[in-house]
């Protein structure tokens, strides 16, 4: 009787292939990311700035040892990360994990640097308890160092860790201005998550106008949402920046629209025959959308009032982007709060190039001429979209005060509306706030940060199915892998059986 050969030689074999493959993937790196923004693979921008290093950069992570879910988690996550960065920069990047915990001169060194230590809830012994804990990374070049005291969002970690290298290695801060002393919103007060995220890379500044021209020249000038006309002064001061290759970007309303008392009048800040001798402008509308945001309304049924949440089409809800744009490609939704369209008619300059960036939804239409947004009052029919809502325009543009003067290449990025990064009005959307900080990474033309800066760690969503189909989708993702075992078992029988009466009769 022949032997089987498929038990220890084939066992021998795949131990064999194992270790080969062991001895391979020591010199030799890659990482299968099936993610859709491959959040667990190092961005190429990540990737040029960690090859490039002159000098090495050493990291420590002060680090909780045995945490439970989910910082455990991130425990994992941040060294794999790690072993992401040392693989691409070699010798030049060196990490290490340190417990504060453990010792008192580690825990010295954590306070140090900014790290502090956090208070966590884990289960011990079927209680709930409070655990302090260490989750934070400092990052050393050249005598310089840069913390991330403490790692919590996953999304954002890759960021933080090159922003910080990319801080270490590079000479100076670029500067982001945004113009005040027309009612414009603060960005210490009423932009506080976009202004501490823009903080991490730049320096942030408030920019005014004295006599004719700008108080600072900043790498990129955002002028949001003023509420008064901007004086011809401030007009010249504004082209005269632009002229010379600064980067502007105009979030304004040309529409004033107040929910409590139901009225909206189109206004002007004094920058419409500006913009068109750029070959950029808005129109003077109101943009309605189904694919909207919820007012609270109150209601009265007898002698009751009570309060009911219903769509309102002013607040549009924007999920179509321009894909081939960095600046929205990887944003999922953006709110906005009376946006108006942006004017595509208006004829581009020789050596100007539009790009749009923002859409509604195709059930969206404009209103202009009289305005009628009160909650209750909106039996409009809305099959005329998409609307352009946001452009980038980028060229040589010629000057609006100055014939025949031309600009250095430069940007420019046009929004209807101001109020999209005001946090009062809007709250903190992430949607927002990552398009305000792409659009001044875009301006700066900082690509290494804006290839990253959207990457979002979040459970892929099923694709809707109809109400016939749903119960075959459900019970087949229950029952059908223990079908497929139980088939592949039996298949594994029949053929041993069939084996064994061939020996037999043999």
């Amino acid at each position: 009787m022949k032997r089987d050969w498929t038990s220890r030689s084939t066992i021998l074999v795949i131990g064999l292939i194992l270790v080969v493959i062991n001895l391979i993937g020591l010199n030799l790196f890659g990482r299968l990311d099936l993610t859709d923004d491959e959040v667990y693979s190092l961005s190429d921008a990540s990737i040029n700035i960690v090859e490039d290093l002159d000098d090495p950069v050493t990291i420590t992570a002060f680090f909780t040892a045995d945490l439970p879910a989910p910082y455990g988690t991130n425990r994992r996550f941040l060294k794999d990360k790690l072993d992401d960065y040392r693989a691409y920069g070699g010798q030049n990047v060196q990490y290490r994990f340190v417990d504060p915990a453990e010792d008192e001169d580690l825990r010295a060194d954590a306070q140090r640097l900014g790290i502090p230590s956090v208070q966590i809830q884990v289960i011990e012994s079927d209680n709930v308890q409070f655990k302090n804990a260490y989750m934070g990374v400092a990052i050393e070049y050249g005598g310089e160092r840069e913390t991330v005291p403490v790692v919590q969002d996953l999304s954002t970690l890759e960021y933080d860790i090159t922003g910080a290298i990319r801080r270490l290695t590079r000479d100076g801060q670029p500067k982001v201005g945004f113009l005040t002393g027309h009612g414009e919103p603060s960005p210490t007060t009423d932009m506080q998550n976009l202004s501490q995220g823009l903080q991490r890379n730049y320096e942030v500044a408030t920019v005014t106008e004295q006599n004719g021209s700008l108080s600072a020249s900043p790498d990129a000038l955002v002028v949001a949402a003023p509420a008064d006309s901007l004086s011809p002064s401030v007009q010249q001061a504004l082209d005269s920046y632009l002229m010379g290759g600064g980067r502007l970007a105009f979030l304004l309303n040309r529409v004033d629209a107040d929910l409590q008392s139901g009225q909206a009048t189109a206004k002007s800040v004094g920058l419409e025959q500006m913009l068109a001798a750029y070959g950029a402008g808005l129109q003077e509308n109101l943009i309605m959308d189904k694919q909207s945001s919820p007012v609270t309304v109150q209601r009265q049924q007898g002698f009751f009032n009570f309060n009911q949440q219903i769509e309102y089409p002013f607040f549009p809800i924007a999920t179509t982007f321009n894909q081939d744009n960095m600046m929205v490609s990887r944003l999922r939704d953006m709110m906005f709060y009376y946006v108006s369209e942006v004017d595509t008619s208006v004829a581009l300059p020789e050596g100007v190039q539009r790009e749009d960036l923002i859409f509604s939804s195709p059930q969206s239409a404009r209103q202009q001429g009289f305005f009628m947004i009160q909650p209750m009052a909106q039996q409009f029919p809305m099959e005329d979209g998409p609307f352009v809502l946001g452009s980038a325009y980028t060229g040589t543009f010629p000057s609006a005060f100055e014939p025949g003067r031309q600009s250095l290449p430069t940007r420019i990025v046009l929004v209807g509306d101001g109020d999209f990064i005001n946090e009062r009005v809007v709250g903190g959307n992430q949607g927002n706030i990552s398009f305000g900080l792409n659009l001044v990474d875009w301006l700066v033309q900082d690509d290494a940060l804006l290839s990253i800066r959207s990457k979002s760690i979040a459970p892929r969503s099923l694709e809707p199915v109809s109400d016939s189909l749903r119960p075959w989708v459900k019970y087949g993702t229950m029952l059908g892998p223990v079908l497929l075992v139980i088939l592949f078992g039996l298949l594994r029988w029949r053929r041993r059986n069939s084996r064994q009466i061939v020996l037999v009769r043999s």
